[in-house]
């Protein structure tokens, strides 16, 4: 349990510091576009700092494989969802976008969700999921996957209809991409139960014979697309929380009901589990709530 605990941290952390390198990769390039799949490819790889910001988030995915063996979705996807601290804490120094006191107060909440989270584990009773039928896995993920399209394709609209830009927009944009992670959530915990990891050989041989690969490539492929242009778009500090928390309560539901994971029974553990849920999910809908654009930098420091 405690390795699966650390193997969360490690992927959170990895994931937002390769988000905050590919959001200052794309602050330097031209408005990406979505419906362009093949040119905006182009335009990332060939950035050294979005790459290297691509290969810690890759790096965040091994890590989560691991970890979603070894700890519930109830548990590893708050832990997951504690790295929007880390995140914000990111974009303030390096990025230069200034906190509001609605943002600090979110970063507590988050941060005593954690922990609630964190002292509810039972190595007795909490338990993996390792069921789940992949045909019912894809019968939900197809239709939520065209539903985050369509908030992102909504959310466009609404852009490009006004010059000014909000952050309602912002937000419209994080949840379209939480949607779509979330399906994405969901079926790396089926890809996780799937493979052998004894041996490089098994594992390799494990993933390519599990169909929730195949289907797990086309969703994270959407998911990319639609977070990289939110992000270029929006501000990462309220992109980045809206995105987690749907994409969290969406894994942590269909998750837990598709692979079998129950809740601790032991009153005092599902009362922290749950609180601790409650507190993270608030928290992250707090985060963009009355938040407003930062007052630029000067030029001189911006560039510093």
């Amino acid at each position: 349990m405690i390795i699966g605990v650390v193997l969360a941290l490690v992927t959170t952390l990895a994931f937002n510091t390769g988000f905050v390198l590919e959001k200052g990769a794309l602050a330097a390039l031209p408005p990406l576009n979505a419906r362009l799949p093949l040119n905006l490819a182009r335009m990332l790889v060939t950035n050294p700092r979005w790459m290297a910001g691509f290969a810690l988030i890759l790096t965040g995915l091994a890590c989560q494989l691991v970890a979603l063996t070894r700890i519930p979705l109830t548990v590893a996807q708050p832990v997951f969802s504690s790295g929007i601290v880390f995140l914000l804490l990111l974009t303030m120094t390096i990025l230069g976008e200034r906190l509001t006191s609605h943002e600090w107060t979110g970063l507590a909440g988050i941060t005593a969700g954690v922990i609630c989270v964190v002292t509810s584990l039972d190595s007795r009773t909490d338990t993996v999921g390792t069921g789940g039928d992949a045909l019912r896995v894809l019968l939900v993920a197809v239709p939520s996957t065209a539903a985050g399209l369509a908030v992102f394709a909504a959310a466009s609209r609404s852009t490009g209809r006004h010059r000014q830009h909000r952050p309602a927009g912002d937000a419209t944009y994080g949840a379209a991409a939480g949607i779509v992670y979330g399906v994405a959530g969901m079926i790396t915990k089926g890809l996780s139960v799937s493979i052998d990891f004894h041996g490089p050989v098994r594992i390799v041989s494990s993933a390519l014979a599990s169909p929730y690969l195949y289907l797990l490539v086309p969703v994270t492929l959407c998911g990319f697309l639609v977070f990289q242009t939110a992000l270029q778009r929006g501000r990462a500090s309220i992109v980045a929380p809206v995105s987690s928390v749907i994409s969290t309560l969406y894994t942590v539901v269909a998750g837990t009901l598709m692979f079998g994971e129950r809740l601790p029974s032991d009153p005092t553990r599902l009362t922290l589990r749950l609180t601790g849920l409650g507190v993270i999910t608030l928290a992250l809908l707090w985060l963009p709530r009355q938040s407003r654009h930062p007052e630029p930098l000067p030029y001189a420091e911006a560039v510093e």
